[in-house]
This record gives structure tokens, C-alpha cells and sequence, in this order.
């Protein structure tokens, strides 16, 4: 195809016969939807979806696509048109990803306008780069996991730091930082700068270290890498003191010994293989303060397996329950091929994936000790440890939407601010013909719920071209029937079908969702009772593909499926109450129900028994998003006293807690404050590490450290007894 202005090739999925076409009423069709909405911005992937409210003749419909971009220029767009079988819309799919601009759309049926729409589609910086600061992320080669380093410390609170290559690398760069990550090889100069650094006082952490970095690390290389095992983490000290003592791991691991003056910090071994062998290690260069912290296996890899499974083991159906799901990605048992399952089942109260992630954060912090404090910000708003995100599936029920939504209005205190997770809301995900009416979606929406199509491949396996066709027409479905309601960003397929690794994620995203929560615990008799992190994660993140790509979807498991725990209800209580607790297992915990049970009921009082708040899918992506967004600006450091600006993304509403350690060498916190003003010190033990939490709003602060007693700490707060 030349170009798209004033003619399109189309791609019928079923061709138009003369007779079908004939069949066409005389009467001219009305636009009973669009994706993407006029007007929307920052939209994905390729994909541009028109409605008529009746057949049209294809061969009479012409579309038009332009993009036009802010110098005025504009450029046509290459693409094919598919038809869906009733004629009734057309998609139209860009060949390569719509460029940054305006995108104009403009159709026409025998040769009259039928309908003009403009959308926005913003600058996307790749995935893995930082927004600047004092972390530096050094990406070198044989390192394809490395860029989900980035994604470990938006998760983790870090929003700012600099990513570059391992080529990139210049002792005037480092010179701008105070603590460098990297993650595989980088250029022997590359390598002699790092070194010159850390012996000028440096703080280095490496990734399966190798060559010269190896060496500064002082670690040799004993033998062949190894792949999974068990972490075992030293709790007695920092920075393994808080965390819990021994998780699996996944994916390489490196055979070093540890050489004289290097400190082992945790230790691994392989399933075949029970000797430990250095997982983490310390060791002190130069005079001047600088330090090697190692991982000797692949950090961010591992936590990208945890969380999505076995890759080795996608689009097979291991539980033998049709069709394959997330699960399977866990589950060993198979009737074919018995393995040991992918997730220690014993162990799944435990957040594996999180534990690993902390132990870099805690790491992070213990390197700092005699250098500049790095801000970080709790993981959700007003200091909360636990969430529940609500989603229900809607699977044509006459009232259940509307039961469930009125239920939690009933909750709502008076003038209570949903922007603000001050009123209880959910998502529910509805068949187009479900009983809720579209006026009461329209009202639902404006009082902050979030509704969406309940896509379907009627619970059959799918290819990648099927589950197109499934997003397509169900969307189109739902836009019809529900006009009024925001473009759905969120999605649970009906009967949670997972066909391959990262196929759904990436389709997904083509049609607006960036939010996903098929990842389903579940079945019951392999759960067997125990409520927990199938995923090993409590924390929204991006996906990985099975290469290390990101993939801007977050990931947000089901932990408490109905199916499950309606009749097992100590069990959800227990999950809360380990997040809350002394365990510290933080979590934002989907859920699933439809209607066929009261588990929706039961969770509502559950969360109001704890002061947990209850969300959408929708609001739990823009804080995510919101957070990950939110800039620590203009940090200085003169050695007692530390300046900073933050500036907020609007989509956190003022809700961000913003954490800094509580001291340093040089001594306590000893003053905090924002604009000027005095800011009260309150501590709080996160994970075995004290910090200094505060209300994380707009401003500059001011934080000095020192030896004296600090005189401002908030009344009756105990560092071992404080909780955030």
C-alpha cells in the first residue's frame, strides 16, 4: 500500500457476498462507536476501530489516517482495514506503531463523510530509562533481564535515576551520581572508570559481575553457573535483618567463592547442589568510603520468573483443567511431565518476588549509611499496607453489577473523596448484555466505578489472531451498549485463559489495556486453603517478556478467587492480617467475584474491619502510574544536610508518603522541613530498616542529620514499635 489518504486495502475476515451485500439497508448507518475516543491522548499500540449501527457495503467505505505532528507537518499512515463478519465495523491496523501527534481519522461511505475524529498519541520513552538522578542504572551486555531493574525501583519508591549503556559510561557521568547498578558486561574502560570511582568513595552494586568488576567485587569464578535453587538470606545483619531468611530463586546463578575481606550476605544453593555458594556480597575498596556489593544471580530476572512462572513451561495445560491459564505457568504436578512446582506452594504466604526486590532496597539504604540519603516513597497512599482491588466479572446477570456497586455507596461516608480512596469502589468487567442499563453505567462512572467488557474466547484456547478478534468485538460490543463510560484500561478474560507467555499482555495494550489481572490463584484443591502470592508478589509491576522486554501492562494477580476462599474466610482475614502485621507482607490484593456467592459482601466487611481501602482496577493503575511519575528533584548534599524538591504527579492527589532513612554516620535526623516550615519526625521500622516518614507533598525540604537527640520526634513513637 502506497499510502492510506483516499483509498484502503481491506483484509475481510469473512468476504462480502454479492447477496450479503445487497442485503444492506438503504438507510444511512449511524457511528455507534470509535477506539479510540476523540479527543483521548497518550494512546497504544496500532490499532483504530469504527461502528455502525447497521451493515455497511465495504467496498463503498473509504478511511483516511494522517498523523500530524506539532511543527505542522503531516505524514499519511500505512495500514489494511480488517471487516468483522456482520459488516457492521472496521479496524484498521497501522503497520508499525502510530507516531507521536495528532492522529486525524476520517471516513466516508459512497463518497460521504460519515465521520472526522482526532486522537492524541504522546512521545513514549523507552520503558527502561529513569527520569534522572542519583542512582545511576548501567545496562551492559548478555544482561537481557537488566532493564527490569528500572521497573524493581519505581516499585520500590526510587522514581529517580539515570539509565544508560555500559558504552556510555564515563568517569564524568559517575561523577554526577552516588550509587551506580549494573547488570551484565560492560567495556574493559567502562569497567576501569567504575573502578577509579568506587576507590574515590563510590557505591557500586553489580549483577553477576564479571572480569574486571568480578575482581573489585573480589569474587572468583569456581565453575559453571547453576540455575534455580534457594536464597538464603542473612537475617542477623544488614541488609538481610527485616527480611525473611529462605526463598527460591530463579533463573542463572553464578559459581563464585568470595576472597579474603569480602563479606558474604546471603548465600544460594541448587537443587542439585546443596552447598551454598555467595548469593550476596559486600567488600570495602580504597579509603575513601567506596564499596562492591554483588548478586551472584540474576536479580531482576529472577523476579520477572517468580511473578509470570515457568516461560519453559508456556501453553501447556499442566493442571489438567482446560483451557491453560496463568496457573499453569506454576503448576508442577502434571500428568505428563511431573515437575516441583514453579512457586513453593508451602511457602506461598510468602511474597518471594517482593523479598527479593527488598533485599536490594535494603541494600541500597545499608550502602548509603556514610553518604548522601536517597528519598523513596511508600508503596501506597496515606501509608497504607494493604489494598483490595476490586473486580468482579459480570456474566450477564440481571442486578449483580448494580447490587454490588450500591452495597459500597452505602459504605461511602458523607462528602467522602473518591480521588482520594476515601469511598469504596470497584471495576466490573460486563458482557454487553448484562441487565445494567446504560444510563445507570453513565451514572455508576461519574460517581468513580469502573466498567469494562468481559472479552471472551468462550473459554477455548487462543491464538494470537483470535484474541485479537475477542478484544475487538467484545469492545466494540460494550462501547455500543455502553457509550457513556470511559475507555476501559483494565481486563480479566472470561474464564482467565493464558495461551502463551506474553501474547495477552502485548494484544491487550494494542486495544488500551494496561492493566491486567489474569493471573488467577487458583485451583482449589492445589491452593488447598492457603491464602498467598502466587506470583510472590503483593505490587502491581510492568511485564517482562520472556527476553526481557518490558511491556507497559501492569501485572496485578488475583489472590482471592471466590471460587476459593468463600467458604474459607479465616484464610482471607490471614492475608490481611500478615500485611498489617508484624510479617510486613505489604500487598494491593485483586480479587475476583460474580455474583453467584456474597464473597463481595464478606470483602467489604473485611475491609472496613481493618481501615483497608477498596479500589478499582482504574484507580489502582493511575497511583501506579502517579507514583512512578513523581520527581525528587535538586538533591544536595553537604554531608549533615540534605535538599530536595518534590514534585508530585497529579494522579497521586496528594497521597504520597515520602521515606528517608532515619541516620546516617553522620548521626539522626535531626530536623525536617517542607517550605521552611517544621516538619515532625516520625519513625517507622519498613523491613528491618528505620525510616523517617512524612507526608510526601509539593515543595522543597530541607532534612539535617547530626549527633544531637532529635527534639521534634512525634510523641510516643518507638522505632521498634513504629509502623508506617
Amino acid at each position: 500500500m502506497k499510502k492510506i489518504i483516499g483509498t484502503v486495502v481491506f483484509c475481510l475476515l469473512v468476504a462480502a457476498a454479492a447477496a450479503g451485500v445487497s442485503a444492506i439497508s438503504k438507510h444511512a448507518p449511524q457511528i455507534a462507536s470509535t477506539y479510540p475516543l476523540p479527543g483521548s491522548v497518550n494512546v497504544p499500540g496500532v490499532r483504530i476501530q469504527i461502528a455502525f449501527s447497521q451493515p455497511v457495503d465495504p467496498a463503498a467505505m473509504v478511511l483516511d489516517v494522517s498523523a500530524r505532528r506539532s511543527d505542522g507537518s503531516k505524514t499519511d499512515i500505512a495500514g489494511a482495514v480488517e471487516v468483522n463478519e456482520q459488516r457492521t465495523a472496521a479496524i484498521f491496523r497501522s503497520y508499525r506503531p502510530l507516531p507521536e501527534g495528532d492522529i486525524q481519522v476520517r471516513s466516508s461511505l459512497h463518497g460521504k463523510t460519515a465521520h472526522d475524529w482526532t486522537f492524541s498519541v504522546v512521545e513514549k520513552a523507552p520503558l527502561d530509562q529513569g527520569r534522572g538522578g542519583p542512582i545511576l542504572l548501567v545496562l551492559g551486555e548478555d544482561a537481557p533481564f537488566g532493564p527490569y531493574l528500572s521497573e524493581i525501583l519505581r516499585a520500590e519508591g526510587f522514581t529517580n535515576f539515570l539509565t544508560i549503556g555500559g558504552s556510555s559510561l564515563q568517569s564524568s557521568v559517575l561523577a554526577q551520581h552516588r550509587l551506580v547498578i549494573t547488570a551484565g558486561i560492560v567495556p574493559a574502560a567502562s569497567a576501569s572508570a567504575l573502578e577509579n570511582w568506587v576507590d574515590g568513595g563510590g557505591h557500586l552494586i553489580a549483577i553477576r559481575p564479571a572480569a574486571e568488576l568480578a575482581d573489585l567485587a573480589g569474587l572468583r569464578t569456581t565453575g559453571a553457573p547453576i540455575s534455580e535453587g534457594e536464597l538464603a538470606v542473612d537475617t542477623e545483619q544488614p541488609p538481610g535483618r527485616g527480611l525473611v531468611a529462605d526463598i527460591r530463586f530463579h533463573g542463572p546463578a553464578g559459581r563464585y567463592t568470595a576472597e579474603a575481606g569480602t563479606r558474604t550476605l546471603a548465600t544460594l544453593s541448587s537443587h542439585t547442589d546443596k552447598s551454598p555458594m555467595p548469593a550476596l556480597t559486600l567488600r570495602s575498596v580504597g579509603n575513601a568510603g567506596g564499596a562492591v556489593a554483588a548478586f551472584t544471580f540474576d536479580l531482576p530476572q529472577s523476579v520477572v520468573l517468580t511473578r509470570q512462572g515457568n516461560p519453559q513451561w508456556a501453553g501447556e495445560e499442566r493442571d489438567g483443567l482446560a483451557p491453560i491459564r496463568p496457573n499453569d505457568l506454576f503448576y508442577g504436578r502434571s500428568a505428563t511431565d511431573p515437575q516441583p512446582d514453579f512457586v513453593d506452594i508451602s511457602r506461598v504466604h510468602i511474597p518471594q518476588a517482593d523479598e527479593q526486590m527488598r533485599l536490594l532496597t535494603n541494600l541500597i539504604e545499608h550502602l548509603q549509611r556514610d553518604g548522601a540519603p536517597i528519598p523513596r516513597f511508600w508503596y501506597f497512599p496515606k501509608r497504607h499496607k494493604a489494598v483490595l482491588v476490586m473486580a468482579a466479572d459480570d456474566h450477564g446477570t440481571e442486578r449483580g453489577t448494580r447490587d454490588s456497586f450500591e452495597r459500597m455507596l452505602a459504605l461511602d461516608d458523607r462528602n467522602c473523596d473518591v480521588s482520594k480512596w476515601e469511598c469504596a469502589r470497584a471495576t466490573s468487567w460486563l458482557y454487553a448484555d448484562s441487565g445494567l442499563t446504560a444510563h445507570a453505567a453513565k451514572d455508576y462512572a461519574a460517581a468513580g466505578f469502573d466498567l469494562g467488557s468481559h472479552a471472551s474466547t468462550y473459554c477455548q484456547n487462543w491464538s494470537r489472531a483470535s484474541l485479537d478478534l475477542a478484544f475487538a468485538n467484545d469492545i466494540l460490543r460494550f462501547r455500543a451498549a455502553y457509550p457513556d463510560v470511559p475507555v476501559q484500561e483494565a481486563s480479566r478474560l472470561h474464564c482467565i485463559v493464558w495461551s502463551d507467555y506474553t501474547s495477552q499482555a502485548k494484544i491487550g495494550r494494542d486495544w488500551g489495556i494496561r492493566f491486567d489481572m489474569n493471573y488467577y490463584y487458583w485451583p482449589k484443591a492445589w491452593v488447598n486453603g492457603r491464602t498467598g502470592f502466587m506470583t510472590g508478589s503483593g505490587i502491581p509491576m510492568r511485564f517482562s517478556s520472556e527476553k526481557g522486554e518490558l511491556i507497559n501492562v501492569y501485572q496485578q494477580e488475583t489472590h482471592l478467587v471466590d471460587e476459593i476462599f468463600d467458604d474459607d474466610r479465616a484464610a482471607v482475614e490471614g492475608l490481611i492480617q500478615r500485611a498489617l502485621g508484624p510479617e510486613q507482607f505489604f500487598g494491593a490484593f485483586g480479587t475476583h467475584y460474580d455474583f453467584h456467592n456474597e464473597f463481595d459482601k464478606f470483602l467489604m466487611e473485611l475491609a472496613r474491619k481493618y481501615d483497608v481501602p477498596m479500589v478499582s482496577a482504574r484507580q489502582m493503575l493511575d497511583w501506579m502510574d502517579g507514583r512512578s511519575r513523581t520527581d525528587v528533584l535538586n538533591q544536595q548534599w553537604d554531608g549533615e544536610r540534605l535538599s530536595f524538591t518534590i514534585a508530585g504527579d497529579p494522579r497521586t492527589h496528594g497521597m504520597l508518603t515520602a521515606m528517608l532513612p532515619s541516620s546516617t554516620e553522620r548521626g539522626r535526623l535531626q530536623a525536617l522541613t517542607h517550605n521552611g516550615a517544621p516538619v515532625p519526625i516520625e519513625t517507622a521500622v519498613v523491613k528491618g530498616v528505620e525510616y523517617v516518614l512524612f507526608p510526601g507533598m509539593d515543595g522543597t525540604y530541607s532534612a539535617s542529620y547530626g549527633n544531637r537527640i532529635a527534639d521534634n520526634l512525634a510523641p510516643d513513637v518507638r522505632p521498634e514499635q513504629a509502623t508506617p
